[in-house]
């Protein structure tokens, strides 16, 4: 009860700077206009009117944070305007969802409330200003002084000399949530907005040369040292298993009944009994670019850097150049906008011939903005794939989208979900439609020489178990080919950035491996790292769970497999310290060699 209340009081102090940071100028503009003597009216209107304009966007801030936090766990930032390129889609993909309507008619019936109200109080205002007395200038230099005082401490937000009002402050807690409380969401966005200590030119580090030195040596890199993490794999096999790797929208443990969550995956449970299963796999970020980016380029994400619209300077040596080397098709699916996220652009570049999208699809079968559903993504691979005319094997990245809002489920479909809400029903039918294209599968002439792969493109706040919550990155990965693989659980860490190696080592051959994967059904990683957003973490095969989060500098130490909620950091500094300096390492190398190979532009 004692942490509620002081998560109350902190609040207190951020709703009082937020406040105050609208008053500023309306107080400093009622000030000039008393000093006046109010000769100039129009300086009253023009106060008034900025007041309101500043107060309206404080309350749209105010509720769109509350679908915002819902989904990410986090209050909102400057990450929601990482689609701004995109707007009329990404307008479609929120509005398209019926509950996200409930908020914006909250909005507008506080904002009508809000308007009528505030212009009685000005019109009092102004009658009561024709008929005021001249006040003595002295008196109104006192007011003026110590308004300004209020107003000027206020949008400060602590009277300290050391330290001015930061999110740090808001941590009075355990409990991520009861942290979470405190803080207004308009001091978190407008903050992240104008605050630019993060957006300085890339500085190569000084000790480069020792952090590619350990990055080499946790790949098992054995060549003398250069700074690159190249190293030559060769293998007798050098077989022409074709490949279709499903990324799955929003795909998180959690969903399966990991940490006590909803299983909602009966079909995916089933092809898990008869495939290899990697259950402690993670995805490098938590939004769809950073999977799809991961996946195919072998290469973790940097925060909430939009990879494939910056790093497309050339191609990576990922999955789609390795392939085409090898003589491969390859091919990638999306149900919606190619060019959403440059999707289209980049995987062109990394070497994918053939893009479905769209314009592949017959349009009246869109269920939303997000464009087909499921089922009819993979009935598009099964046709496309039937209808080659070549012997060459083939690779196919398919990407999907239902599991995600505008929660809708098709209606013609011999399936009927009975989740507790829609978005279950999503995730339900999602399930079913994996089982369905398996079951297809499994009748095709192609299907014995055909290795399926499964994994989230990243996974879904679902609890905020963490600060940095894990049910974001946890996500199945899952190799299938029963003619190939025995029924198998591999629970050493691994990530998206593993997929390229794993791919090449299941078909063998020489090649040049210039990723930050390894083979992970014959080689393990003792830690892997990811991000979301504006946080970092790591896991490491001890299960420990080390994170940071960059916004207020703070730094966790979980044992996560109970989800535990006591930070270890002070009881196991070694630990925690060793963890930090390890994670920084790669994700300091894969910044460095992405800027000096790959980086375009912002």
């Amino acid at each position: 009860m004692f942490e509620r209340f002081w998560a109350f009081r902190m609040g207190l102090e951020f709703d009082t700077a937020v406040f105050c940071w609208i008053a500023f100028l309306p107080t400093l503009i009622f000030s000039i206009s008393h000093f006046l003597n109010h000769k100039i009216k129009k300086l009253y209107v023009f106060g008034f009117y900025s007041f309101l304009i500043l107060e309206l966007i404080y309350f749209f801030v105010a509720i769109a944070n509350i679908p915002y936090f819902s989904q990410f766990g986090n209050h909102l930032n400057k990450n929601a305007l990482l689609w701004s390129e995109n707007p009329g889609f990404v307008v479609s993909m929120i509005f398209g969802s019926f509950s996200y309507w409930g908020y914006l008619l909250l909005y507008f019936v506080i904002a009508f409330m809000f308007v009528k109200i505030s212009r009685q109080l000005f019109n009092t205002f102004k009658i009561k200003m024709a008929t005021e007395q001249k006040m003595n200038l002295i008196f109104v230099a006192i007011i003026f002084i110590v308004f300004s005082a209020i107003v000027t401490l206020g949008a400060r937000g602590r009277a300290s000399d050391r330290s001015g009002l930061h999110e740090g402050l808001s941590i009075v807690s355990q409990n991520n949530f009861v942290n979470q409380v405190a803080i207004n969401p308009n001091f978190t966005f407008w903050k992240t907005v104008f605050y630019t200590k993060n957006n300085q030119a890339y500085v190569v580090p000084k000790n480069i040369n020792e952090q590619m030195a350990f990055t080499r040596n946790y790949l098992g890199v054995k060549a003398p040292f250069e700074q690159n993490i190249n190293r030559l794999i060769t293998d007798s096999l050098n077989k022409k298993y074709n490949f279709v790797i499903v990324v799955m929208e929003s795909m998180s443990v959690f969903k399966m009944g990991y940490y006590n969550g909803k299983k909602l995956t009966p079909n995916f449970d089933n092809l898990i009994k008869e495939s290899v299963f990697f259950d402690n796999f993670f995805s490098s970020g938590i939004h769809t670019f950073n999977g799809l980016f991961s996946t195919t380029t072998g290469f973790p994400s940097i925060l909430a850097e939009k990879s494939m619209k910056s790093y497309v300077k050339k191609s990576f040596n990922g999955i789609g150049p390795l392939l085409n080397e090898k003589g491969y098709d390859t091919y990638f699916y999306t149900t919606h906008d190619p060019h959403f996220d440059n999707m289209e652009g980049f995987f062109k570049i990394n070497k994918f011939k053939h893009f479905i999208s769209q314009y592949d699809f017959d349009f009246s079968e869109a269920e939303s903005s997000l464009g087909v559903p499921d089922h009819l993504l993979f009935d598009k691979l099964i046709e496309v794939t039937n209808a080659r005319k070549t012997n060459e094997p083939f690779l196919s990245v398919l990407m999907t989208a239902s599991d995600h809002g505008p929660w809708c489920v098709p209606q013609n479909i011999q399936f009927n979900p009975n989740g507790a809400n829609q978005q279950d029903n999503c995730t339900l039918y999602a399930d079913w439609a994996i089982g369905r294209f398996m079951e297809q599968a499994k009748k095709l002439p192609w299907y014995n020489n055909t290795i399926f792969m499964f994994l989230g493109d990243h996974g879904l706040s679902m609890g905020h178990t963490y600060e940095m919550p894990l049910s974001y990155n946890h996500v199945p990965f899952v190799i299938h080919q029963p003619n190939l693989f025995k029924p198998d659980t591999i629970s050493y860490p691994s990530y998206q950035p593993d997929i390229p190696a794993t791919v090449m080592g299941i078909i063998g051959g020489t090649y040049t491996n210039t990723t930050f994967g390894i083979n992970i059904l014959k080689e393990k990683h003792p830690f892997v790292v990811f991000s979301a957003d504006d946080k970092i973490g790591c896991i490491d095969s001890s299960g420990f769970y080390y994170y940071k989060t960059l916004n207020n500098n703070q730094s966790y130490l979980r044992k996560y497999k109970n989800l535990d909620s006591k930070n270890y950091i002070t009881q196991y500094k070694s630990k925690s310290d060793s963890l930090e300096k390890n994670m920084m390492m790669i994700y300091e190398s894969a910044n460095y060699l992405i800027r000096k190979d790959y980086f375009l532009f912002e």
